[in-house]
């Protein structure tokens, strides 16, 4: 990114939530990339405690600000039976972070304020460009 002299503010890391390795997180986080905490529901790679958990340091770290939350799921997929998405991951679903993580999240200790930044706050810092 430095290379092609890409602004790490402008750049939204997907898939951030596959680790959880918080020093590397808070690296990226550092540089100023935003980090998509956005699989929530899919619980293959790592578990859901697991994605929570991670959320949770980082947050306990101080990069609320630099966190987004998703559940990358979609409305349609053609390349996948819908009886196996239902099977194999039940929580990927529209409802999923208010029903699932954020009560999780809140649970362990993530205040209102860090909740609305990384759902409100940040995407829309993110979406109106750095200053």
């Amino acid at each position: 990114m430095a290379e092609e002299e890409v602004d790490p503010r402008a750049v939204v890391l997907g898939h951030s939530g596959d680790t959880a390795d918080a020093d590397y997180l808070a690296q990226l986080a550092d540089a100023g990339f935003v980090l998509g905490m956005d699989r929530f529901g899919i619980n293959f790679a790592i578990s859901f405690e697991q994605r929570v958990g991670t959320v949770v340091e980082m947050c306990r770290r101080g990069y609320a600000s630099n966190m987004v939350l998703s559940h990358d799921a979609s409305c349609y997929i053609d390349w996948l039976d819908s009886a196996i998405l239902s099977t194999f991951l039940p929580s990927w679903h529209y409802r999923h972070i208010h029903d699932d993580v954020l009560p999780a999240l809140r649970q362990a200790g993530v205040t209102e304020e860090q909740i609305t930044t990384m759902l409100v706050d940040t995407p829309r810092r993110y979406f109106e460009g750095p200053a």
